[in-house]
């Protein structure tokens, strides 16, 4: 076997240094990949962005960018209608959402009729939403449908507590928040 020499050195550290910048930059690429975007806006007209990004078994990461530029960030978990409903109506108020067809939350998996011919059930939730204007229209989702709480706060110690529907045809969500000081949020992923 021969000696390395000083070029064939360099070039091996040259090219273990482009693997190193390569793999990083792959990582970032698939991360971004795998989140989704969050957008909120208030009956005032303020209007968040973020992400999410889906772990498995029904939970994942949800992050905001707040009016002060602070972050917030927290986790979404699956939870049964009726807790969600029960939860919903107690921050806000009885009548903000209502519902149609049969409770799938717990039937299993949400792709129930994905092969073959059977029958699906679907449901739907209308929900208040606010336009980026902070005028109210309401928003329906339909679907086998899903339902994710979460709890977000940010280093500066503010925080909300979310309430996500998610549809298992069309893969998007609305949504509800309310932070600390009362202020609430509409949210659409």
């Amino acid at each position: 076997m021969g000696q390395v020499t000083g070029s064939h050195l360099s070039v091996s550290i040259a090219l273990s240094n482009l693997t190193q910048v390569f793999v990083v930059f792959l990582a970032g690429v698939l991360l971004y990949a795998c989140s989704y975007p969050v957008t909120m806006h208030s009956p005032q007209g303020e209007r968040l962005t973020g992400k999410y990004r889906y772990g498995g078994e029904g939970r994942g990461l949800i992050q905001v960018t707040g009016t002060q530029g602070e972050t917030l960030l927290g986790r979404f978990i699956k939870v049964d209608r009726t807790t969600f409903v029960n939860d919903y109506e107690k921050a806000f108020g009885r009548g903000a959402i209502d519902w149609d067809g049969p409770d799938l939350s717990n039937a299993g998996h949400v792709f129930l009729g994905l092969f073959g011919t059977s029958y699906v059930a679907a449901e739907a939730a209308i929900a208040e939403k606010f336009t980026p204007r902070g005028e109210k229209r309401l928003a329906v989702i339909t679907g086998p449908l899903f339902y994710w709480t979460a709890f977000l706060e940010s280093d500066r110690r503010t925080s909300m507590q979310c309430y996500l529907i998610g549809s298992a045809y069309t893969g998007k969500g609305i949504g509800r928040c309310k932070g600390d000081e009362g202020r609430e949020y509409s949210v659409e992923f």
